[in-house]
Formats: structure tokens, C-alpha cells, sequence
């Protein structure tokens, strides 16, 4: 029967079919494994479950399996298989259905990543590397294309993948709109491909693809532009390496990778040319090495340049993955595109604004500005060029107003309209990327989550995301498994050739327009190491077989730290102790990492780290630590009241100052900081407080008079001192008088001789307790932003939120390095900077 005449059998309900009709029906299903149509998989179902449930549809067993999983993978209604269960044909293809030896799993276990395989030398490249290696390949114009593999640790990997979904948008944007339509950038879970498209007529990668697409070609004017926006990625890179040394990146050229993409075809015609011999490529010299993606090319003729499979783009249309591609987009094309129209809004406003304040002021003469314009200007705001965002000062600056508008005016426009305009383009380009009818975004998140889905690993999104994609994983992922078992069966090549550790699935997705249905193309690829993977053309295999260190990668053994770590740890040390030996010692040393990892590291602990204490060390240790916050109770606490203060947390800065317990000459500089303090909370403004703290005038509020005489009765003479020069020197000087000469905590540590509590362990137990803080407070901050919403938030919101853990990390009782970080997140979630007065240097 024609293909229409089909067509013209599903409009109708499936039980009004004859048998003959129903047979027809099945064949389309047959022939068109394993791109099926949601329509008719939901036909042919409906009609097996009503008219013949007692017996097999099709009296085969892998096409009723195959009529399960499809059905499932669609999102219909497909019982679960459970033991125990009915035993009808359906549940019993059910229940095949969840066994692994057909609808299982593909790909190998991976390996586990651990320190022995990161120093590894026998791999550069491997998809779940905690570092992450970049290689960008270059022509004349700057780089034409940009591979990363590697997983690499949580904070490096989220920057690395908004970063290239950003360049991905940004080009697919400038392209032309007469090349091909699909976006040949796959941004998955362990690699990354972005690409600035090619112009004019240069030669590109010979990549081979089902509907003979070709790679994306930007109009010629905008390639400038599309190298820009891959340079910035490349930047980025390339400040990750600089500053973590947890990326590397390596320079190649583009012509060598498709020199080698082109050996590559000339080695797999060959085989399949002469099918009584094989071939094999061996690892070359590293000095000309390169890694590079491509795909299975075949060895065997007639069956196509490539292996591919055709699947039904409808496993893009069920409710399942319209939920993971939603949370995705909201997550990040969202988001991103959003972020970025709102910075030019505000952009545009604030230019429109200061340019017409200048020409206002411009037009005008000396008399009008003098009516006008007051004869001073106070600057209330600053811009924050990372941010695009305005923060309001605490303490106004003033200017002239003439040179105000001469001099500032101009300056802040002409650095709005350089953000502006960039920004301008930025939005331009992931608009364009967004709503164009090929969607590039909807290609890039379906090949994302399909290659997962066949790899059986689990991308790193939002909790949302990362939730949905599970449940559509388990609904689609036996029938992709299943189909392409059954593939590779047809063609007479061995799974275990194409499913490798270092293959991925890159995906050819169209989504529907007004003139072409949707397509779906999947494709295996291959990472190739030409100085570390070996290359095997055989005709009677059917594929290329690439062969690298982690198709043989085994766990580490357990006797890590057994006899051979020791050795190796005793060598070492006698090492350390020849003179002249550093190079051999760095060398030695790294060689032993690589040798024992776990037991070169665990006596490293172990030299660098003493052992638990006992009972009475601990009682010890307590004792030095209750020492140590006695003797550093005077700086810690006015420090705390201080960043309690230009936080206006004026309560707490005075439960600081009144757990200060310190010598009396100390003490009068705790009652001066508490007066300041009970001015703030009487809402004195800073340029009140000097002259009415100074000459003590009218106005005091009574608590900041007694403070006063407090100080006044400790140490008359530095109070009556300090009062004098108040007043000139200002409220910033003021305060940074009385902390001038505090003693620090390393001069604060004094000892305890009755408890035999030296000055060197009293110091040293304070340390540990103040880093064992700073990390705990770090926590908390993680943990309090993890309950900030997937796609936006309230400022208010957000702050409740954070609130506590911030409120510990800047007034707490153990206070660090990450204060400077938590008062940089207050400023930009509140919009508002913090008081800046009382900045004490190396405090």
C-alpha cells in the first residue's frame, strides 16, 4: 500500500481497521524503525491494546518490544512491567523492556576520575577529567573553533558552559541565513564544541551529516564579529588557566585539524576499498599533536560515509522533555538574554539622562547657571561596570559644578554608550539566535540532552532541570538503547567499537517551520589524541575503531598506601635533605603522585598534620583558645562593632563593645567608638557627628555624653586629645585614631603562664578556630544560595534568604576573608554601597 493510503488509515480509529489494514499499519511501523511517528506508534498501539491484547502484534518479538519502547519513549500509557503482574503479551514485552541485555545501558561504567588519572600521562583528553583542556584551533583571522573535554570541578564547569552557550548564541546569530540551518555546536557533559563559522571560501572540516548540511557560515561583514565573540570564550579560558590552574589550553592550527579530519576519510575509503587488509594509524610525536572530534566513519561500502541513526523528532514533543527544555531555557538562554536586555534598558535611560542634563547645562549662561545650578554637585551613585549595575555611595562626593559637567558628564556617557553598545550587540545576537525558525537554542539543549541521555550520565543543571531530565531519561533512554543495538546488529559492527569511554552522540535537530518538518539525526563521535589513540580501519568491523588509555583505565588498587607508597615517601625524604636537588625533587615528586596518589597524599597529611590529641592536649587546647579570645576580645570587638556600625546594625555594634574586656587604657578607646555608635543610631549623619561629638554641643543624645565620660575617667588625656581634633580631621580620621596602636592578635597573644599556655600555641589554637570558621560561614553561604529561585528573584527576597549567613560573615565572632566577598554580594543585591568610613589598613 502507497504511503498515503497510510496516511489515510491513521486518521481513522484504530479499531475500525481491518486485519489487513492493521498489517499494513505495522509495516510502515517496521519500515520506518526507528524514526516513528508519535501518530502512528499511538495508533498501532491503541489497536494492539484493543482488539489484540492477548497475543504479539507483529509475531516478532523485537518489533513488539520495539512497538513498547517507542510507545513509552512517546509518553504514552505503557504498563510498568512489574513482577507479579498479568501475564498478557504486552506485559510481558513490559517486562523485557527492563532488562539491560537488550534496552540497557551502551556505554562502559566510567571510569572513576580520581588523582591517579588526572596525573595520568597516558591521557590528555577524557570526557570525565576533573581539568578541564581546552584546544583551540586558529587560521589568520584569530580561532575558528574551540574543543573542551573534561567534567572539571562544579565552579569551573558553570562558568565554562554559560560562557559557551553565550558564544554559541552570539554566532548562530551573525549567520547567514542561506547556509544550512542546524547548529553544529554541542555543549554536553564532559565536551564542548563551539564554533565562529567560516567566511568566504576557506576550506572547512569535512563533517559528514545525514541531510548534507553544512558546518554554519557567517556572512562575510560579521565574521569579525563572530571571531570576536569566540575570542572572548577563549579569554575566559585562558584567565581560568592563569588563575586555577585547573584549565589548560593548547593552540593548534586549523588547517592541521582538517589536514587529519581529511587522512582520516582517505584511511577509512581505503579499508573499505581493500577488504583483505587492515590499517592502523599509530600515536604520533606529542611535539605535532592535536585532539580533535570526529565521527564513526564507516569501512564497509554502501552503507553510508558515516553511522547515524534517523530518529522521530516527537521524542522532543512529550510532556516529559518540554519540562527539562523549559527549566533549561528559563535557566540559562533566558536568562541570559534577559540579564542582557535589562543592563541596555537601564543603559539607554541613564545615557538619555546625563545627555540631556549636559546639553541643558551647556545651553545655558553664566547667569542661568548660577540661578539654576547649585555652585557645588554632590556624586551619589558610582557605575559598576562588571555588574552593569548603579550602586549609591554612603558618603557623597562633592564637585564644582563646572567641572562636573565638564569633565564627569562626558565621561560617564561615553563609558555608558561603550556598555551600551556592547550590550546592544549582545542582545541582538541571542535574540536573533532565539527566535530564528531553526531555533538554535531548542538544537543545542535537544543535542545536550539526548547525548546524556544515551550516555546515561546526568548533565549539571538546576535542581529543576536535573529532575525532569531523570524522569524523561528513564521514559526515552531503553528505546534509543534498544534501537541502536539493533542497528549496529544490521550493519555487523560490535557495540563495544562505537560506545567507548571517549564517544559522545552529537545530534542534527531541526525543529518544525512553516515549509520543512522536523528532522533528528543521531551521530557517535570520537575524541582522537593523535599522540595518544590509536586508529584501526578494517572492512570487517564495518567502522573506524580509535582505542585511547581509557578504553583500558582500571580502579586504583586498594593497597594505594601499602609498602610501595613508603618507599617511594622515604626516597623523597632523603631527597629533601641533598642540597641542590629541587628540579630532581619536583620531578621525583610528581612521579610519585602518579605512582601512589592516595599514599604520597596521605603522608603528606600526615608530615604536615599532627596527630589527634589526647584527653589532656585537648583540655589544653581549650584552655589556649579561651586564653587567645580574651587577649584578642579588644580588636576582634571593635572590629566587629565597626562593620556593625556602617552596616547600621547598631545593636549588635553594641553588644560588641560591651563584651570587650581589656586594660584600662584600652577602654577609653571602646567609649569613644560606642559614643560614634550611639550617634549613628540616633541617625546623626557622618558630617554631623565630628563637631557635635568634638565640642560636645547640644543635640548629643545622653548615651553618647555618658560614653564620653566614661572615656574621660579612664584616660583623660588621649579623650580631651582626640575631642580637639575631631572636629578638622572628620568622622573616617577620627576612627581610625583610636584603632591606631590596638594590639593585633599576634601581639595579643600574650600567654598564660599559670595555665603553661605559651604566647606561640595560644596564637596558633586561635588561627585554627578562626579558619575552621571562615570555612563553616562559607558553607552556610552556599547552602543559603541554594534556596534562591531557579530563574529570579526579588532583591528583597533574596536577601531574606541570605540574610543570616551574611549577618554571620560580616559581624560575626570570627570574621575573614570572605567578609570583602559578602560585603561585594550586599552591594549588589541591595543596589546601595556600605559606609566607608573607618577603613583601618591590614584589618
Amino acid at each position: 500500500m502507497r504511503g498515503d493510503a497510510v496516511d489515510e488509515l491513521l486518521k481513522r480509529l484504530p479499531y475500525t481497521w481491518s486485519a489487513k489494514e492493521a498489517e499494513q499499519v505495522g509495516r510502515r511501523f517496521r519500515d520506518s524503525r526507528p524514526a516513528v511517528p508519535k501518530r502512528l506508534v499511538r495508533s498501532l498501539w491503541q489497536y494492539w491494546l484493543r482488539m489484540c491484547p492477548d497475543e504479539l502484534l507483529f509475531g516478532d518479538t523485537e518489533d513488539d518490544l520495539a512497538l513498547v519502547l517507542h510507545a513509552r519513549a512517546l509518553g504514552l500509557q505503557v504498563p510498568g512491567g512489574d513482577l507479579g503482574a498479568d501475564d498478557s503479551p504486552v506485559a510481558r514485552c513490559a517486562r523485557r523492556a527492563r532488562e539491560s541485555a537488550e534496552c540497557g545501558p551502551l556505554f562502559p561504567a566510567p571510569p572513576a576520575w580520581g588523582p591517579k588519572a588526572a596525573l595520568a600521562p597516558q591521557v590528555r583528553a577524557a570526557l570525565p577529567s576533573s581539568l578541564l583542556r581546552a584546544w583551540v584551533a586558529g587560521d589568520e583571522q584569530g580561532p575558528v573553533e574551540v574543543l573542551v573535554v573534561g567534567e572539571g570541578i562544579p565552579e569551573i564547569r558553570q562558568q565554562v558552559v554559560q560562557a559557551a552557550l553565550t558564544t554559541c548564541l552570539r554566532v548562530n546569530g551573525l549567520s547567514d541565513p542561506d547556509s544550512g540551518d542546524f547548529v553544529g555546536d554541542h555543549i554536553g557533559v564532559g565536551l564542548i564544541r563551539v564554533t565562529a563559522g567560516l567566511s568566504g571560501k576557506q576550506p572547512s572540516l569535512d563533517i559528514p551529516s545525514a541531510f548534507r548540511a553544512r558546518s554554519v557560515t557567517v556572512a562575510d561583514g560579521a565574521s569579525s564579529t563572530a571571531h570576536g565573540a569566540l575570542r572572548d570564550f577563549v579569554g575566559l579560558l585562558r584567565s581560568l588557566a592563569h588563575e586555577t590552574s585547573l584549565v589548560e589550553v593548547a593552540d593548534i592550527a586549523y588547517a592541521d585539524l582538517v589536514t587529519y579530519a581529511q587522512g582520516l576519510r582517505a584511511l577509512a575509503d581505503r579499508a573499505a576499498g581493500e577488504t583483505d587488509r587492515a590499517f592502523l594509524r599509530a600515536p604520533r610525536s606529542p611535539d605535532d599533536a592535536l585532539v580533535s572530534l570526529q565521527p564513526y566513519l564507516r569501512t564497509a561500502k554502501g552503507h553510508g560515509a558515516t553511522v547515524g541513526l534517523e530518529f522521530s523528532p516527537d521524542l522532543f514533543t512529550t510532556d516529559a522533555y518540554l519540562g527539562v527544555e523549559q527549566a533549561h531555557q528559563r535557566v540559562l538562554s533566558q536568562r541570559l538574554t534577559m540579564d542582557a536586555r535589562l543592563r541596555l534598558d537601564q543603559l539607554e535611560a541613564e545615557i538619555r539622562q546625563l545627555t540631556a542634563d549636559l546639553a541643558a547645562f551647556n545651553r545655558a549662561n553664566a547667569a542661568e547657571r548660577r540661578a539654576l545650578w547649585p555652585a557645588t554637585v554632590l556624586l551619589v551613585e558610582r557605575f559598576d561596570e562588571p555588574t552593569g549595575r548603579t550602586i549609591r555611595l554612603t558618603e557623597p562626593e562633592e564637585r564644582e559644578t563646572e567641572q562636573y559637567y565638564e569633565v564627569n558628564v562626558p565621561q560617564l556617557i561615553s563609558m555608558r554608550e561603550k556598555w551600551a553598545r556592547r550590550m546592544a550587540e549582545l542582545v541582538e545576537q541571542l535574540e536573533t539566535a532565539v527566535h530564528r525558525p531553526h531555533a538554535p537554542a531548542r538544537q543545542v539543549a535537544a543535542g545536550r540532552f539526548l547525548d546524556a541521555a544515551l550516555r546515561g550520565v546526568a548533565p549539571d543543571e538546576s535542581p529543576a532541570t536535573g529532575r525532569a531530565f531523570l524522569a524523561w531519561c528513564k521514559e526515552a533512554a531503553p528505546m534509543l538503547w534498544f534501537e541502536w543495538r539493533c542497528a549496529l546488529r544490521r550493519y555487523g559492527i560490535a557495540p563495544s567499537d562505537v560506545f567507548t569511554p571517549h564517544t559522545v552522540l552529537i545530534s542534527r535537530y531541526l525543529p518544525p517551520t512553516a515549509e520543512d518538518a522536523a528532522l533528528l539525526f543521531s551521530h557517535p563521535y570520537t575524541l582522537v589524541d593523535t599522540a595518544r589513540s590509536a586508529v584501526l580501519a578494517d572492512a570487517e568491523r564495518g567502522v573506524l575503531v580509535v582505542r585511547d588509555a581509557t578504553d583500558h583505565a582500571e580502579p586504583a588498587p586498594s593497597d594505594a598506601a601499602g609498602p610501595g607508597a613508603q618507599a617511594l615517601w622515604d626516597g623523597l625524604a632523603r631527597l629533601a635533605e641533598e642540597p641542590g636537588a629541587e628540579e630532581e625533587f619536583s620531578d621525583r615528586f610528581l612521579d610519585a603522585l602518579r605512582a601512589q596518589p592516595h599514599g604520597i597524599a596521605r603522608r603528606m597529611i600526615e608530615a604536615l598534620q599532627p596527630t589527634g590529641p589526647a584527653a589532656t592536649e585537648a583540655d589544653e587546647i581549650e584552655t589556649a583558645l579561651r586564653t587567645a579570645e580574651r587577649h584578642t576580645s579588644l580588636g576582634e570587638g571593635m572590629d566587629r562593632a565597626l562593620m556593625a556600625m556602617r552596616s547600621e546594625a547598631f545593636l549588635t555594634a553594641l553588644e560588641c563593645l560591651d563584651g570587650i574586656r581589656t586594660e584600662p587604657q584600652w577602654q577609653t578607646r571602646v567609649w569613644l567608638l560606642r559614643a560614634i555608635v550611639e550617634c549613628r543610631a540616633a541617625r546623626l549623619g557622618p558630617r554631623e557627628i565630628p563637631g557635635l561629638l568634638g565640642h560636645q554641643m547640644p543635640g548629643l543624645p545622653d548615651a553618647a555624653l555618658r560614653a564620653l565620660d566614661e572615656a574621660g575617667s579612664t584616660d583623660e588625656e588621649f579623650t580631651r586629645v582626640w575631642l580637639e581634633a575631631l572636629p578638622e580631621a572628620g568622622l573616617d580620621k577620627g576612627i581610625r585614631r583610636l584603632f591606631q596602636g590596638l594590639p593585633r592578635a599576634r601581639a595579643g597573644c600574650k600567654g598564660d603562664p599559670l595555665h603553661k599556655v605559651s604566647a606561640e600555641r595560644e596564637y596558633a589554637v586561635w588561627l585554627f578556630r578562626r579558619a575552621v570558621e571562615n570555612a563553616r560561614l562559607a558553607r552556610q553561604l552556599d547552602e543559603a544560595g541554594e534556596e534562591l529561585a531557579e530563574d529570579q528573584e526579588a532583591v528583597d527576597t533574596a536577601l531574606a534568604k541570605l540574610g543570616r549567613a551574611l549577618e554571620e560573615i560580616l559581624v560575626g565572632p570570627y570574621v575573614g576573608g570572605s567578609r570583602g566577598e559578602a560585603e561585594e554580594l550586599f552591594e549588589v543585591l541591595s543596589g546601595q554601597e556600605p559606609p566607608r568610613y573607618g577603613r583601618v589598613a591590614g584589618r
